[in-house]
């Protein structure tokens, strides 16, 4: 059994995730909602259907052993239950969060998986078992960062990018003093082509990492300020007049700050072998927004 009581093994033709972490999950959902039915079989959440098991067999050949072996090293740690979907009285679930396991699946070819623990006797796989399925209105107002970041996560894997956008900001909003709603913030406006958004996201993620000797994050956003700078952006709060409605409103007074020294000084001396593709328009008004620290609303300035 793994340390968080989570073992991932075959049971009747599928791979599926048992253990008394599971088991808790499922049995704190049917308390609080009433159920009274138990199903036959073990709760577990599964990984990979019997179909599919069958066509990676198919495809796989001599090579299904190892995905078994690699299936059992698949972190379980972060595994969320986000509450009851279905109908009590008939199919039910308990709708989960598991993004290392559909990082697993994508990795041998198999789509999204909206990951669930089966409730009822009898189930219907046709039925959507997303976030959108649960009986309750969903709220993130009492999550955690951790959860509403796997969240974010979990959106991106299936391409839900809207949703990503629209929680990603709000990490950024309820919990500003984390890097990793940014992180996410900059990675999400990168993609949807608001590149000085991505910018200052980056940059405050950056600011705030400072220190804990991240390398690696800091590495990948200094990389991405870089790309934006030399193909889409000016640096820093130099702003192009098209380019302030990419700002959240609720974010300005995070973004709307000069850069640290450390970050400056990573970027000087840049263009000595090499200029920026990006050129701008010298008729263009370049703004710099100006937050008053004591209100909330903003004052801009021209350059």
């Amino acid at each position: 059994m793994a340390e968080n009581d989570i073992d991932i093994k075959r049971g009747g033709g599928y791979i599926g995730a048992f253990g008394s972490r599971i088991d808790m999950m499922a049995n704190e959902v049917v308390t609080s909602s009433g159920i009274t039915t138990v199903p036959s079989s073990p709760y577990h959440i599964t990984l990979i259907t019997k179909d599919e098991l069958r066509q990676l067999t198919t495809d796989l050949s001599n090579k299904i052993d190892d995905l078994y072996d690699n299936a059992t090293k698949i972190d379980t740690k972060h595994i969320f239950s986000l509450g009851l979907g279905g109908d009590p009285k008939g199919v039910c679930w308990v709708v989960i969060i598991w993004n290392a396991g559909n990082l697993f699946r994508r990795k041998y070819g198999l789509s999204y998986k909206q990951f669930h623990i089966t409730l009822s006797n009898n189930d219907d796989h046709s039925i959507d078992k997303s976030l959108y399925s649960l009986r309750t209105i969903f709220s993130i107002e009492n999550l955690n960062i951790n959860i509403i970041d796997h969240l974010v996560l979990s959106y991106n894997l299936s391409e839900q990018y809207d949703q990503v956008f629209i929680y990603a900001r709000e990490m950024c909003n309820r919990f500003p003093n984390s890097e990793k709603g940014w992180l996410r913030l900059g990675d999400i406006a990168r993609r949807n082509e608001q590149y000085k958004l991505a910018m200052l996201a980056y940059a405050q993620t950056i600011h705030l990492i400072n220190g804990q000797e991240n390398e690696k994050i800091q590495d990948y956003c200094y990389k991405k300020i870089f790309h934006c700078a030399s193909i889409y952006t000016e640096w820093e709060c130099l702003f192009g007049e098209n380019e302030l409605d990419q700002i959240p409103e609720e974010l300005k007074i995070n973004l709307f700050t000069p850069w640290t020294q450390i970050i400056r000084q990573r970027f000087m001396n840049i263009y000595l072998n090499e200029q920026p593709l990006f050129h701008q328009n010298p008729r263009e008004h370049l703004l710099v927004p100006f937050i008053d620290p004591r209100q909330t609303n903003q004052n801009l300035g021209r350059y």
